[in-house]
């Protein structure tokens, strides 16, 4: 009697055994399917969406060459910084899409001798645009700084220009705003895959000339001529144009 309740038993714990191991081997089967699903899942997902896609648009900037050095020696420029912010580009044929490019405030750097200097690069969608909107902005208080020279114990700025007049070194700095919309010459065609740059182009000895001669950036009475001359420069003689091959000319 004794063997035979030992091998009852026994039978019990093997069977009570065995059906632990079934369940932990049928779970641990779901687990690996979940695991192989959800690879699948996610291979297919990475077979329509790149997240590897370089950017499609530059945005960059030129100094035009009638306006690079002056002849005579009396104004000689060799720094042109603008703030920028809110840039976007708007679709042909569309008055109200718009794609944002950046927000920015960020620096445009003019190279003064005609080489295009590339700002900033985005990812937009595909699409035939027509139009660049942007600010030239003078940084407001709460707003990061991403150039120590656009502020100072005297205020904060958008421009900043330095050079010579007569020989002697000044630093300009300016606080006028403006928003400006730009019209390329023509659409400006943007594709997936595809690199595509736009350049802005700019002539900033113009801002230091009245009545056809150089004003003094040093002197507190020409402050407000070439404050005007930026604003108005920005509004009449700004241009942006396709320039894939950066060579400051539109395509």
């Amino acid at each position: 009697m004794m063997a035979t309740r030992i091998k009852i038993t026994g039978t019990k714990k093997i069977n009570k055994t065995m059906k632990t191991i079934n369940l932990k081997y049928k779970i641990s089967a779901l687990i690996i399917m979940a695991f192989i699903s959800m690879a699948a899942f996610n291979s297919c997902g990475d077979s329509t969406v790149s997240t590897t896609q370089a950017d499609n648009l530059s945005f960059s900037g030129v100094s035009s060459v009638d306006s690079v050095g002056d002849n005579q020696n009396i104004l000689i420029l060799d720094t042109v910084k603008i703030l920028i912010k809110d840039i976007k580009v708007k679709v042909a044929n569309n008055n109200e899409d718009s794609t944002n490019f950046k927000v920015g405030p960020f620096v445009l750097f003019l190279n003064l001798n005609t080489n295009v200097n590339v700002i900033s690069t985005a990812i937009i969608p595909a699409g035939n645009y027509r139009k660049i909107k942007f600010e030239i902005h003078k940084l407001e208080d709460a707003e990061a700084i991403p150039d120590p020279e656009f502020a100072d114990a005297n205020g904060r700025y958008s421009v900043i220009v330095k050079g010579t007049y007569l020989g002697v070194y000044f630093v300009y700095k300016s606080s006028k705003s403006a928003h400006q919309i730009l019209q390329f010459p023509n659409d400006v065609p943007v594709s997936v895959g595809a690199a595509t740059n736009v350049t802005l182009l700019v002539k900033p000895y113009i801002w230091f000339i009245k009545d056809n001669a150089y004003l003094n950036p040093m002197d507190p009475t020409n402050m407000n001529d070439i404050d005007n001359n930026i604003k108005d420069n920005i509004k009449n003689n700004f241009k942006a144009f396709r320039d894939n091959d950066k060579n400051g000319l539109p395509d």
